[in-house]
């Protein structure tokens, strides 16, 4: 049984280190999107979560108002954060998300995030999910983020299996 894991583990490495790292980074007017990823999900799990950075180069201030997924990925999409609230973690729906002249939106595992609500099928790790970026002033940006896999992602501070627990959510 030992040698099965093993090798098991052996083979998953070898797959993951064929695949990319994260997917394509997207340069729209000011505004680069990079690290963008989303992580695998179990069967049954409803909901995901999903991670980018956006650095805003312009003189402006951007807003990210929202994100969509395929039909075929979710039912819809959200922008979330997450607080520590008398000593339990909170995650909310947010409406938009702003990214100040010359600063960064890090949107990760713990934080602000990308909620990907309804899935249709597991997020398989190596694969790539499409998203639509509805930004203030940049208009609509299409990212590839590519799915990994839950060990491969750097927790900061929780457990990330908590976006398997919402069932479908209403806000």
């Amino acid at each position: 049984m030992k040698q099965f894991f093993i090798s098991t583990g052996i083979a998953l490495g070898l797959a993951l280190s064929l695949s990319p790292a994260t997917a394509k980074d997207v340069k729209v007017g000011s505004l680069k999107i990079e690290h963008g990823y989303a992580m695998e999900t179990r069967p049954g799990q409803p909901n995901g979560g999903a991670f980018i950075e956006v650095e805003n180069r312009g003189k402006r201030v951007e807003r990210l108002l929202s994100v969509s997924f395929p039909k075929t990925v979710s039912e819809r999409g959200e922008l979330h954060t997450m607080k520590h609230e008398n000593g339990k973690m909170i995650m909310r729906e947010v409406p938009k998300f702003e990214i100040p002249a010359g600063g960064k939106l890090k949107l990760q595992p713990g934080g602000d995030h990308l909620m990907i609500i309804g899935i249709k099928e597991p997020l398989k790790p190596g694969s790539t999910v499409k998203a639509t970026l509805q930004f203030e002033n940049a208009g609509k940006v299409e990212v590839d983020l590519t799915v990994k896999a839950r060990g491969d992602i750097k927790k900061h501070g929780h457990d990330e299996s908590h976006h398997g627990g919402h069932g479908p959510m209403k806000h």
